[in-house]
């Protein structure tokens, strides 16, 4: 609670911000069109009826419109950075509730055929662990933190070192939510270009080649028209020489458009979202940081050849290239400069100093946008750090305490268990918890692997492959019906358990597609062969006949069990786990509070 006191504090003072931000605003946009129309209305006035002492009054005027508006255009900056500020901290403050299911980011696309795990236990999609602690913003890092919770590449050796960046960053929360609102800008922008496109394009050193022909052109005719206008402002020559020298550079760069264009254009796409790059490398650059992953990161946006110098510099010849949206400025630049001459030469050696580097700092970025995320649960739940270590030997996991991180932390009830190589079945009636509890361990197995805090008060398991056979439907398509896409499901994590590598099956309901008598047969077929000591075989089932399962050692299964209780006649749950096995059952009791007429 005391997390959510500090965002919606932080929310109501980006709101206050706002509001002076939007007075500011307006006052500046009267100003600005008042001094514009004196401004005009002076130099009109003192040239054309001879009023001399307006001219200077105009020209001030005037010089005063073009700071007006500098002045308006940093105003709306920094009402699009508190804006995006607030919604920074609304989010967080979302997440504290059962709002967080509205953020539209829900990684669903990132899902495949092959991502049963993340299906089952609400990794990625909807409602998942993605849509409530994402906090990235940009096509790397979003992708960067899917294919985390897809457990792609997993390494035991850099978890403690990214366990130790994610632990500073949630004690980090202006950081979080100034380079957040920097990536929610940034995917906010009309105009992008996908950053992999922009990197390949620095990478191709073909693009970037400037021909000695044009770098000659490039001095040699703006050096003879800028002559041409002063000796004919001077009187010794026509002013037609100037403006034939004119139409000639325009006629060049017309010429060579191709060649100055596949140069300088991939800036048109990319140059809306320069600014907001640069504000996260700024935000990383003035951070102190202590754990050692951090301040490696740090170290790469730094320097002479760093990640700033080269957004600052391609900022500027960003701008440069804006005049290209106003058709007569251009004209004029052109006319006399040669403009996009000068423009091809200023990219192609930006290109060759800094372009090389570039896609590292696209990945430092998305770096530290996944790190953020994974940081979040830190501020929106009551978190530990679980411990994971490599045996190759057993199979091995304790919660104390373990809870649901996508449940309303208000309502949450949390749960311990100790699993070891072998079969555990979990035994319940309808609706009392047995399925939540499943993905609460596995869910929670998963943040100990990608370096975030767990929810439990402590968690400790030895790294193994996780298998889950949960929300198995059928496949129309391909003919296989529910039962049989369960056995394959079965069937991969026996072919696995051959490797002889640590492994945990989550299996839910097992069997439930197929009839009572093949689906007990069939269930203690699979659960023996699937028992092992460095397989954890966890099973929720309606079946007692499965309570009494041995593994082919002879060792019995481990027994805990769910259960309801009536208050006034009415049925509840304190989805709380207990030793041993379900006595009870209570179909019919659901069956009356769905609303149906049911007899005793």
């Amino acid at each position: 609670m005391e997390n959510k006191a500090y965002y919606e504090k932080k929310y109501n003072d980006f709101n206050e911000i706002k509001v002076k931000l939007d007075k500011r605003f307006s006052m500046i946009s009267t100003f600005r069109i008042i001094s514009f129309l004196l401004g005009a209305a002076f130099l009109f006035i003192g040239i054309f009826d001879g009023v001399r002492l307006l001219i200077p009054a105009g020209v001030l005027l005037l010089l005063t419109f073009i700071f007006l508006v500098k002045l308006h255009r940093d105003v709306v900056y920094e009402q699009e950075k508190i804006k995006s500020k607030c919604r920074v901290a609304e989010r967080y403050i979302k997440r504290f509730e059962d709002e967080w299911r509205d953020f539209t980011d829900t990684g669903e696309e990132f899902l495949t055929d092959e991502d049963t795990v993340q299906r089952d236990i609400d990794l990625l999609g909807r409602a998942s662990l993605y849509q409530l602690i994402n906090v990235c913003h940009t096509e790397k890092g979003r992708k960067l933190f899917a294919d985390e919770l897809r457990l792609k590449d997993f390494d035991l050796k850099k978890l403690e070192i990214r366990k130790e960046a994610v632990s500073e960053l949630i004690s980090k929360k202006e950081f979080a939510i100034n380079y957040e609102a920097s990536g929610i800008r940034l995917s906010d922008r009309k105009t992008k270009q996908s950053t992999n496109d922009f990197v390949n394009y620095c990478n191709d050193e073909k693009t970037d080649v400037v021909p000695f022909w044009m770098e000659a052109l490039r001095f040699l005719l703006p050096f003879t028209e800028i002559t041409l206008i002063v000796l004919s402002f001077l009187g010794f020559i026509s002013y037609g020489y100037p403006l034939a020298g004119f139409i000639v550079l325009l006629a060049v760069s017309g010429f060579t458009s191709e060649r100055t264009g596949s140069i300088v254009t991939p800036l048109y796409s990319i140059g809306a979202m320069i600014e907001d790059y640069e504000d996260m490398l700024y935000l990383i650059e003035k951070e102190e940081f202590s754990s050692e992953y951090l301040l490696e990161l740090k170290s790469h946006i730094a320097g002479e050849e760093g990640s700033i110098n080269a957004f600052k510099s391609l900022k500027k010849i960003s701008q440069a290239y804006n005049l290209s949206y106003n058709p007569f400025l251009h004209i004029i630049f052109t006319g006399i400069l040669l403009w996009d001459y000068h423009l091809a030469h200023l990219t192609s050696r930006w290109k060759k100093k800094y372009g090389k580097n570039l896609g590292k700092t696209f990945d430092i970025i998305a770096e530290f946008e996944e790190m953020l995320s994974l940081s979040v649960l830190g501020n929106i739940r009551k978190t530990t750090w679980g411990f994971i270590y490599e045996d190759n030997d057993n199979a091995y996991l304790t919660g104390n305490a373990m809870y649901h991180p996508l449940i309303n932390p208000e309502t949450v009830v949390d749960n311990s268990i100790t699993l070891s190589g072998g079969i555990t079945i979990i035994t319940g009636s309808n609706m009392s918890g047995k399925t939540t509890f499943l993905r609460t361990i596995a869910v929670n197995l998963v943040l100990a692997y990608i370096g975030a805090p767990v929810c439990a008060k402590n968690f400790k398991a030895c790294y193994m492959k996780l298998f889950t056979s949960m929300r198995v439907t059928d496949d129309v398509a391909h003919g296989i019906s529910t039962f049989y896409a369960e056995i394959l499901r079965i069937k991969a994590m026996a072919e696995f358990k051959e490797k002889d590598i640590p492994m945990l099956c989550m299996i839910d309901e097992i069997f439930k597609g197929t009839n009572s008598a093949d689906r007990i047969v069939g269930a203690k077929e699979a659960i023996t062969r699937l028992a092992g000591k460095k397989c954890i075989t966890v099973v929720s089932t309606h079946d007692f006949e499965l309570c009494n399962i041995k593994d082919k050692n002879g060792n019995k299964a481990d027994n805990y069990h769910f259960e309801e209780y009536y208050d006034d006649d009415e049925l509840k749950f304190d989805y709380k786990i207990r030793n041993g096995r379900c006595t009870t059952t209570n179909a019919l009791a659901i069956l009356r509070m769905a609303g149906f007429d049911v007899s005793n």
